[in-house]
């Protein structure tokens, strides 16, 4: 079903362009990539550094692909698994070739285990090739106003033609979160997977190890390869106000802290009333799982 973009998001792009929002109080974010923080109701950017850089976007590449799902797909449908699917590297759900899976379970898995043969298998179907579900993805980028993104592929695999940036990013994030489907899969910490045919029971896991950790947190993706490093998008909401946070290019462990820290930095800003949780310094999550080389 086919959605047309509202006058509302030229007043979001607008909002969007780049301004003089560097904290006065010299915060700074490490990361190389470039960070955004962005006010979900009104679409304002409340802290921005290098948020025009040109950054790898790696499986953050899938809030796209799951946005042109949902909306151009049917989620009733099932999806055959083909052996192109089936072969993609780096983190996968792991469907065998042939297994038919209904597309809304499917979108769930590639946003919640970040598999690369979830993401295939959609656009194959929903496309009806993978270039031309990639003309799909980029069609909606211009239409919601990410005007320095390319995509090529609807995993995040490497490609030195597909990019964005972390103000191109939180314009899709505050697209996405609008959508229920999307804002609801992506909360989740864990999803029980199972094949139409009973064949395939599977357990899987999020990414986003933000979830259940920071206590306002409740979304969206990540992203990691070797030459994006560890990327992140995060949604977390206080008393009804929601930020964006999206920070590009950090260390292994670190993305976690510096996401943390920013949407911390954003809500105390805001909220006088903002509580201290935790200590967000100490906030270290390590990565202790055996992550594939590419997600």
């Amino acid at each position: 079903m086919r959605r047309y973009i509202p006058i509302l998001f030229l007043i979001i792009l607008a909002t969007f362009t780049p301004s003089n929002t560097q904290a006065a109080d010299n915060f700074v974010i490490s990361c190389e990539g470039g960070a955004i923080l962005v006010d979900f109701q009104t679409s304002k950017v409340l802290f921005e550094q290098d948020a025009d850089k040109r950054w790898p976007p790696a499986s953050i590449t899938k809030m796209m692909t799951a946005v042109v799902a949902l909306e151009e797909g049917k989620l009733s449908d099932e999806i055959r698994f083909t052996k192109k699917a089936t072969d993609q590297s780096g983190s996968k759900v792991g469907i065998k070739e042939g297994l038919r899976i209904r597309l809304y379970p499917l979108i769930e898995a590639m946003l919640i285990k970040s598999g690369n043969d979830a993401a295939m298998a959609i656009a194959e179907h929903v496309g009806g090739s993978e270039e031309g579900f990639v003309r799909m993805m980029n069609s909606k980028a211009k239409a919601i106003g990410m005007l320095n993104t390319n995509f090529v592929n609807p995993t995040g695999l490497p490609d030195d033609n597909q990019y964005s940036t972390a103000r191109d990013l939180g314009r899709l994030a505050v697209y996405a979160m609008e959508r229920k489907e999307f804002k609801k899969i992506v909360a989740q910490q864990s999803l029980q997977f199972v094949s139409p045919d009973g064949s395939e029971e599977l357990t899987l896991f999020s990414t986003n190890k933000l979830l259940g950790r920071h206590p306002l947190v409740d979304g969206i993706k990540t992203g990691f390869t070797n030459k994006s490093k560890y990327c992140l998008v995060a949604s977390a909401a206080f008393r009804d106000y929601r930020l964006i946070a999206v920070v590009l290019g950090a260390e292994r462990n670190g993305v976690w802290l510096e996401t943390a820290r920013l949407l911390d930095y954003g809500f105390r800003k805001h909220d006088p009333l903002y509580p201290l949780y935790r200590e967000f310094d100490s906030l270290v999550i390590e990565d202790t799982d055996n992550q594939t080389p590419e997600d």
